[in-house]
Order: structure tokens, then C-alpha cells, then sequence
């Protein structure tokens, strides 16, 4: 049999509804052991506590939950640009107050074949590698963000473009999985309703937040966080393509770009750069009704 994949997701969860998506993709896969959850970006005793409530729903509540960095590296932004696509969040103790970024180097030194899911900015990750840089040689790094083909600055890119650049130069094994083919897997009203047709307490939960989120943004889940999380668990979903990435951090316009830098100037990482989209969405679905 083989050995379960042990992961660690950092997430911005409460907002758009992806990150919860994914969540549960996690949760439904047998193949996947999560060590813990952090959370990140503005709001995160709150994010935590829609974590907790998640995790109490699914019947998981034995996974740690840490909140994490509240603001970028730089900068600040405003809280009220996060609409919330959550009812419920749980009360949020002492411990699972501690700083993410100290668990993360903590799991990390733990376990072998660590995988960071990130799903959020990268503050977290950032400040994590700049603690204990040696992390780098004991994880990997499946990440959702950027996009390579158009001058456009992905959200968790443009969040905290310092934290990226130092994630991307870090050092790491990186899978980078961006708007390009994220864009190309969108839920429609009838796959929502195959969700919510099962009919218990968890699709119960993700309907009521898929509700919640189209109210706010005003259109269907796009399936960002979990296109990403299925590089652990589908080899056939996703190709991917050797780029040398760079992250802009300066410019009035420019700021968060991810640049392919194919003059050399970038870091090498594994780009997606194509996806099986109905494919995805089948398997996700078969994974969300479980």
C-alpha cells in the first residue's frame, strides 16, 4: 500500500470559497495526511475559527490549527476588502493562537517529505524560511498563485510580492499552479447541485458557503486552491513546464507580476501550463460528495 502524503496547508480561507474547497478535497483523501492548518492574511483569529468549524463538521478537529501572519511584509491592507463567505467560526484557544510560522518550521522539522500547500499569500512561508532556512531542503512546496502568460498580478502574488520573492528564491522544490489553467475549471450551477444533493452535514457546510460566495463576488467558484491541491493526488490533471520565474516587488503597475524570465534572470520552478479541466471537475466532485 502506498504511504500517505504528509501536508501542511496554509490558507486564506473565508473569503473566496476555493480555499474551503480544497480543504475538503484534503479531508475526502485517504491519500493525504494533513499535519496542520495555518491561517494567513488579515482576519486570522477569525480564519481560524471558520477553519476549526470546518474541521468539527468533517469530524477532523484532532488537526492543529495555527493563525498566522496578520499583514504582508510590507505594507498593510484594509480588512474590509475580505467578504465573508463563512457563517461560522469557532472560538480560537492560546495555542492555536501561537505564530504560524514557528509551527511550520516546527512540522517541518518533524516530518520527512513535508509538503506546504499554499493556498494564501506567502507571508507565512516566507517568514518561516527566513527563521530556518534550512526548512527548504525538507519540503516541498505546492503553491497556487501567479500567472506566467499575461502581464496580470495574481491575488496571492500581489498580497505580499516580498514574501513570493523570497519563497521562489529560496531554494525549494516548487510546483507553481496559476491563473492559466485555474481559470479554465469553473463549477457550474448543476455541478453546485450535484454537491448539495448529497445531503449530508459536510456538503451541507460547502454549499452554504458556495451560496455565501456568490452572493459577495457575484459569480460561480473558480477551482483555484483545489486545482493545486490535486498535483498530490491526480499525475494525469495537470502538465507542467520548467519556467524561471521572478516576482516583481517595484513599480506602479508592475508590483506582484510573476515574470517569465526566459532570458535567465528568473528562478527555475515547475509551472502548470496545461490542464484536463472536465477531468478535474469530475474527480473533485466525486471527492466533495463523499
Amino acid at each position: 500500500m502506498e504511504k500517505t502524503k504528509k501536508i501542511l496547508i496554509d490558507t486564506d480561507i473565508g473569503g473566496d470559497v476555493d480555499d474551503a474547497l480544497a480543504l475538503a478535497l484534503a479531508l475526502n483523501s485517504p491519500e493525504l495526511e494533513i499535519v496542520g492548518i495555518t491561517n494567513v492574511y488579515l482576519a486570522n483569529e477569525w480564519r481560524a475559527g471558520v477553519t476549526k468549524h470546518m474541521l468539527k463538521v468533517y469530524g477532523r478537529e484532532d488537526i492543529p490549527v495555527r493563525t498566522g501572519a496578520e499583514k504582508p511584509l510590507i505594507g498593510w491592507w484594509d480588512e474590509n476588502r475580505i467578504p465573508n463567505s463563512s457563517k461560522t467560526a469557532a472560538p480560537v484557544d492560546e495555542e492555536e493562537s501561537a505564530a504560524a510560522c514557528d509551527f511550520i518550521v516546527q512540522m517541518a522539522r518533524a516530518h520527512e517529505e513535508l509538503t506546504l500547500v499554499a493556498i494564501g499569500p506567502l507571508t507565512n512561508v516566507a517568514l518561516a524560511i527566513a527563521k530556518a532556512p534550512d526548512i527548504v531542503n525538507r519540503v516541498n512546496i505546492v503553491m497556487m498563485g501567479g500567472e506566467l502568460d499575461k502581464a496580470h498580478p495574481e491575488w496571492n502574488i500581489v498580497c505580499d510580492p516580498e514574501a513570493a520573492r523570497i519563497v521562489f528564491e529560496s531554494g525549494a522544490k516548487i510546483h507553481m499552479v496559476g491563473l492559466e489553467v485555474t481559470n479554465r475549471c469553473r463549477f457550474t450551477k448543476e455541478d453546485i447541485g450535484r454537491i448539495c444533493q448529497a445531503g449530508n452535514p459536510r456538503t451541507s457546510l460547502l454549499g452554504e458557503m458556495m451560496e455565501l460566495f456568490t452572493q459577495n463576488f457575484g459569480y460561480l467558484p473558480i477551482l483555484h486552491d483545489p486545482l493545486a491541491l490535486s498535483v498530490l493526488l491526480w499525475e494525469d490533471i495537470l502538465t507542467f513546464e520548467e519556467k524561471k520565474v521572478l516576482v516583481e516587488t517595484g513599480g506602479q503597475y508592475t508590483r506582484g507580476l510573476t515574470i517569465d524570465c526566459d532570458w535567465g534572470e528568473g528562478v527555475p520552478v515547475q509551472a502548470a501550463v496545461d490542464v484536463k479541466e472536465a477531468l478535474f471537475k469530475e474527480r473533485l466532485i466525486g471527492r466533495l460528495v463523499l
